[in-house]
């Protein structure tokens, strides 16, 4: 807001944000589990997945509104950025207030506790002997790198491809987060989902026809209808990944598990990068064209190679 904000401050306090969320997010799913337990680990993430994106429907259309720079009768020109972030602000804090009232330590949740160098050290461990839960975070990251990244190619389709401005971008972010919020309902509405492993690998694959559909749009209205789709999909991959992998270890190391799909969304940046580069050379619908082909391919060759995946 007072407009001396610099390129490394931005940098730093995006990454002391990434810092926090990477405990935030661990800390969050792991417990869920512990509240609903295994019979309702799917559902119940879901429902937290469900609250979050409908927080994310209305901040992106609210940020839509704040950032042409009129609410009501208040005009606020050039200080749109700043305005809009304030808001942002002030939803974490009410976020906080929630929190702090929960005292439950949850049905599920393991007593055993042990030092912080044996539970590093365990966790490598874990990681060496359980395929599984190995196999679920390199496809974690390669779900972020292929499919994720497209989030970063919204705001050039809608200047450079379909022409539509800042309004344009509010709904299909809007569209992105409504996908997401469809998604999850969806898998917390199935009483039990058989065959989870199966059904990963199906989310999988249709993610990436999506992102592929994406890229082929040639006005607003498809690509609104792609990108809800394509986040329908990223959504319940998102609760899939993080309730196998939890699903895969002994309820004591659920925590590790969690663990291992931060370092997984960790490649996010990676993917982001590629994609990107990947556009500046062929365009927004080749980038999108190749990444969402790769995330095909992903889940053909888990379902070949992870016979015990198919099983979960």
């Amino acid at each position: 807001m007072t407009g001396r904000l610099t390129v490394w401050e931005l940098l730093l306090f995006t990454f002391l944000l990434g810092t926090l969320q990477a405990f935030y997010m661990t800390a969050r799913q792991v417990y869920v589990y512990d509240v609903v337990g295994t019979a309702g680990a799917i559902n119940g993430i879901a429902l937290v997945s469900l609250g979050q994106r409908v927080g994310q429907i209305c901040g992106a259309l609210l940020a839509g509104v704040l950032m042409e720079g009129r609410v009501l009768w208040t005009t606020f020109e050039g200080q749109e950025p700043g305005i809009t972030f304030l808001v942002m602000g002030v939803s974490y804090v009410l976020g906080a207030f929630a929190l702090y009232y929960l005292r439950e330590v949850g049905q599920a949740a393991p007593m055993e506790r042990e030092p912080l160098l044996d539970n590093i050290l365990n966790y490598f461990r874990a990681l060496r002997e359980n395929r599984v839960m190995l196999s679920l975070m390199i496809s974690t990251a390669a779900t972020e790198t292929f499919g994720f990244s497209h989030q970063v190619m919204l705001p050039i389709l809608a200047q450079e491809v379909l022409g539509v401005g800042p309004a344009g971008l509010g709904l299909l972010t809007a569209a992105r987060f409504a996908g997401g919020a469809i998604g999850v309902v969806v898998l917390a509405a199935l009483d039990v989902v058989q065959r989870r492993g199966m059904l990963l690998l199906g989310v999988l694959a249709l993610f990436g026809i999506g992102q592929v559909l994406l890229g082929q749009a040639w006005n607003l209205w498809m690509a609104l209808l792609f990108v809800t789709m394509t986040n329908m999909m990223a959504a319940a991959s998102d609760v899939l990944h993080q309730s196998l992998l939890q699903l895969s270890v002994p309820n004591q190391q659920r925590g590790r598990a969690m663990g291992s799909w931060v370092v997984g969304i960790g490649s996010a940046p990676w993917g982001q990068l590629q994609i990107a580069y990947i556009s500046d050379i062929t365009g927004s619908r080749v980038a999108l064209l190749i990444n969402g082909s790769a995330l095909v391919i992903v889940a053909v060759v888990m379902g070949l190679v992870l016979p015990r995946l198919r099983r979960l």
